[in-house]
């Protein structure tokens, strides 16, 4: 998508990692663009075009459930695509709200956007949890644009997209998300006690049910995915991937969220806890050390 005449906002995931990218634009041209900015805990990358096209930025809308969604992308050889749903349901993430399209991921260009029925922006789109195709939030996208590209090589860390759950009359009760654990803050910053905040790990996580043939492996039917991870943050420092599912946090099972909760009070920052994974069907154990929340 190009916002503000020279830049492009895609899809982290969709984007490899190259000095120079070619750009299919609108009319046809080709042109070239360098990586401006990469926020894998959001899934978001930005590129400055080389030469400006001016284009209007689009309308912004949130969707609904049940309401269309139309996912316009291109393939691999730069030919527009596009896939006609709905929205299955929608997740509440601290950017706002995130559809959960009725596709799965294997079915979508990772990066295209996701229009409504009037043509206004609903999100881009990406792989969610459990192989689902999902929107990344337009509020998301415009956090990146005002924070814009790298400057001198430097660009602050952004959380990543934190899903909690939404009101029941908002979504199916399986579809609440949990728990968006962020990045390290200095060592010198402020007691988390007298400032209000909280223990966080730097790692965005879904509810999941684990499969039967895994169940009594793992000592549990439930747990929470990966689903995003902040670069630097204390998680992705513990060798933690995408994908995997924890299971227990120093013997804290992390299937109920308001367990999960409470395991990460104030005292626990600073400390070294042992995190309890499923990973590619083996039950694997690591530490890592709890961070304080920024901001």
């Amino acid at each position: 998508m190009i916002c503000e005449g020279n830049l492009i906002v895609t899809c982290d995931q969709a984007l490899p990692a190259l000095e120079r990218y070619s750009i299919v634009l609108p009319n046809g041209s080709v042109a070239g663009a360098l990586c401006a900015a990469r926020d894998s805990g959001a899934n978001l990358a930005m590129l400055t075009l080389e030469a400006a096209y001016p284009v209007a930025n689009p309308e912004i809308a949130t969707g609904s459930a049940g309401g269309m969604a139309i996912v316009v992308g291109a393939d691999a050889d730069g030919s527009p695509t596009s896939r006609l749903t709905v929205i299955h349901r929608l997740v509440r993430t601290v950017e706002g709200y995130a559809a959960v399209l009725d596709l799965s991921a294997d079915r979508i260009d990772f990066g295209g956007l996701v229009i409504d029925a009037e043509g206004r922006l609903i999100g881009i789109a990406a792989m969610g949890p459990n192989n689902e195709a999902m929107a990344i939030p337009s509020n998301a996208i415009g956090r990146m644009l005002i924070q814009g590209p790298v400057v001198a090589g430097v660009r602050p860390v952004v959380p990543p997209l934190a899903p909690a759950p939404l009101p029941p009359a908002a979504v199916a009760p399986a579809a609440a998300a949990a728990d968006a654990l962020t990045p390290p803050v200095p060592a010198h910053a402020a007691p988390a006690a007298s400032s209000g905040r909280r223990a966080w790990l730097g790692v965005a996580l879904q509810p999941i049910t684990v499969p039967d043939a895994l169940a009594a492996r793992a000592g549990q039917s439930s747990g929470r995915m990966v689903v995003s991870l902040t670069r630097g943050g204390p998680a992705e420092m513990a060798g933690l991937r995408v994908g995997d599912v924890l299971l227990a946090l120093s013997g804290t099972s992390a299937s109920g969220p308001q367990a999960l909760r409470a395991f990460l009070a104030p005292d626990r920052i600073g400390s070294t806890i042992e995190i309890k994974l499923l990973r590619e069907g083996n039950v694997l154990t690591t530490h890592l050390t709890v961070a304080l929340q920024p901001g």
